[in-house]
């Protein structure tokens, strides 16, 4: 087939055009919260050595684990606490795999010691539990394993989290960043709450934490906050950066909801800081523009060691008022009002209940 100078020249010129157009509308959405968004360095002062208390006899499970801030979350809190057991959840992995990453907390946390070795025991017990949100049979299958091994749950952490450009759903249909960021998380406490219930019942002075790890980037939501007659597809005529906020303005509506469903848990909801993480790494091998910011973006962001503080506060402060959403450190009531919006997080709870009502509970 033969293509003229000119049609050639349109095609470059429009191509151009349509990938600046691309670059524009992110840089706008990005700049909203890089620029005016929060920082990494106010709020209280939190030294994870000086102020985690102990987490004697505790069970903590934590979500995307596996990743920088999971991992480092459960080192720091099996190094400063040593609960009695963490749970490492995350996408399922061979044997050697999972001792590894075992083998890398611990030793991170405790130096030179195997969870499964008896001459050199850890204080706390590192176990691994296969999760890939993005199923909801693999989500129950999880909670059910975790029933079985344990009759309390003490501190739930929905961590895990991804942020990309490509479209995409889940097996049952959802918008790939709603579909694992949210609804998995939203089966997962829906499956395990019942369990953190009765670990008040069995101990009324228990503190029984859920952690609810949102971020800043849901100012990027598209207008109104959550599309729900779009959820069940793949969002395509929304930027990436609009799916990722939808998807985390819901787990702030979702922690006001079980706060206020349950008031005897402590549920709040965090933003972690600007952090350079491994998502941060797996987006700029999608997005141009995060490509061609990279080389500044150690001025703006932490590194994870730094970056988690307002994770461990949030999991085992005194100070944490439950419902609310939490910028570093310790910081409130900086969402924005359509993700403040009771009426918009108590219809999300009506859907949210109405889509898994399918999934059998574990009792």
């Amino acid at each position: 087939m033969f293509i003229s100078h000119e049609t050639l020249q349109l095609l470059i010129y429009t191509g151009v055009a349509l990938t600046l157009t691309v670059i524009m509308v992110e840089f706008k959405e990005m700049a909203r919260v890089t620029l005016f968004g929060s920082r990494n360095d106010g709020g209280v002062s939190f030294d994870p050595a000086r102020d985690i208390p102990p987490l004697t006899g505790k069970v903590i499970l934590i979500t995307g684990a596996a990743g920088d801030l999971g991992r480092e979350m459960a080192i720091k809190l099996a190094k400063y606490g040593q609960p009695a057991r963490i749970y490492v959840s995350d996408l399922p992995r061979d044997e050697s795999a999972k001792k590894e990453l075992l083998n890398r907390i611990a030793h991170e946390a405790y130096g030179n010691v195997e969870p499964e070795d008896p001459k050199t025991t850890a204080p706390s017990d590192l176990q691994f539990l296969d999760l890939d949100l993005t199923s909801f049979e693999s989500v129950r299958n999880c909670a059910a394993e975790f029933a079985a091994r344990e009759e309390r749950l003490d501190i739930l952490v929905l961590n895990a989290g991804i942020i990309r450009v490509a479209t995409g759903t889940t097996k049952e249909g959802y918008e790939i960043h709603f579909g694992l960021n949210y609804l998995g998380h939203a089966l997962l406490s829906k499956l395990l709450v019942p369990m953190m219930l009765q670990t008040v019942q069995r101990q009324s002075s228990a503190d029984v934490r859920v952690v609810v790890v949102s971020s800043e980037g849901h100012a990027m939501a598209p207008k109104g906050g959550i599309q729900f007659d779009k959820l069940k597809t793949d969002c395509a005529e929304m930027s990436y950066s609009q799916r990722y906020g939808q998807s985390k303005t819901a787990l702030i509506g979702l922690t006001r909801e079980l706060a206020r469903k349950y008031p005897q848990l402590k549920v709040v909801a965090v933003h972690p800081g600007r952090i350079l993480t491994g998502m941060a790494a797996s987006l700029r091998r999608e997005s141009l523009l995060v490509r061609l910011t990279a080389p500044i973006a150690p001025l703006m962001c932490v590194p994870v060691k730094v970056g988690i503080r307002n994770h461990l506060w949030v999991a085992t402060s005194p100070e944490v008022v439950s419902g609310k959403y939490y910028e570093p450190v310790g910081v409130p009531d900086k969402e924005t009002a359509v993700a403040k919006d009771e009426a918009l997080s108590k219809r999300l709870w009506e859907w949210t209940e109405n889509e898994l009502k399918g999934v059998a509970s574990l009792e």
